[in-house]
């Protein structure tokens, strides 16, 4: 019979799989205030995680099944960004990036981190089109791997460093082109991004704790989904 916890005391998270081949995405917890957060766009399409190793890229979903066969010329191209002999990287499958609107110059916003500007997300003339949120992902258009989170690199889990040092570390991971991007974040307050975001045609934001571990497999009480404010 398994023990109960005492009053007032809160269960340690669980430790994460000693093997980093069985690693899956840490999802986002039930909601509710963040302290000392950072802000993303919450990005439409496939979680996956992208271990590169030995120049190539392997992707799992978040059931840990392989997908690299199916999108076969975006493991490619994570290979070629890669900076690092091993990386093992969050992110999202999906065509937003590589989306194309006439008439909508996207404007140049500048990120609190060095060198990321919202140019790095978009790429040359091509914008994110206003449209519906979408789970899946249109063969039409070309799928670009948005990378969120770095959690391996070189051999040395990142899980215990806090996120906006991952965040860091992952910038300088990865060379950003036409099919390999990393998402913009930014600290409150953060209207003037939040409404260039919408008009990019995002339906949610992601707001995650600056100082968060990563718990693969596991919930981040400090990651929260929200609805995008229509003003």
């Amino acid at each position: 019979m398994r023990a109960m916890p005492l009053p007032g005391r809160k269960e340690s998270p669980p430790e994460p799989p000693a093997n980093p081949d069985d690693w899956r995405p840490q999802g986002f917890g039930h909601g509710g205030p963040i302290r000392e957060s950072i802000i993303e766009p919450s990005w439409d399409g496939v979680r996956v995680l992208a271990r590169i190793g030995r120049g190539t890229t392997l992707l799992t979903d978040e059931e840990g099944v392989d997908c690299t066969a199916e999108f076969g010329e975006v493991a490619a191209a994570i290979s070629a960004a890669a900076t690092a002999t091993e990386l093992i990287v969050d992110g999202f499958l999906t065509v937003q990036p590589t989306q194309i609107v006439v008439g909508i110059v996207p404007p140049e916003v500048e990120a609190p981190t060095a060198g990321r500007t919202m140019a790095q997300m978009i790429a040359g003339d091509r914008v994110l089109r206003p449209a519906a949120s979408s789970r899946r992902l249109d063969p039409d258009r070309p799928i670009a791997f948005v990378a969120v989170d770095l959690l391996l690199i070189d051999g040395t889990p990142l899980l215990d460093i806090p996120l906006l040092e991952r965040k860091r570390l992952l910038d300088g991971s990865l060379q950003q082109a036409e099919l390999v991007r990393v998402t913009p974040f930014v600290r409150p307050p953060a209207a003037s991004f939040i409404t260039t975001w919408r008009d990019f045609g995002f339906s949610e934001l992601a707001y995650k704790g600056a100082n968060g571990r990563y718990m693969p497999g596991g919930r981040g009480n400090d990651w929260s989904r929200v609805r995008m404010p229509q003003r």
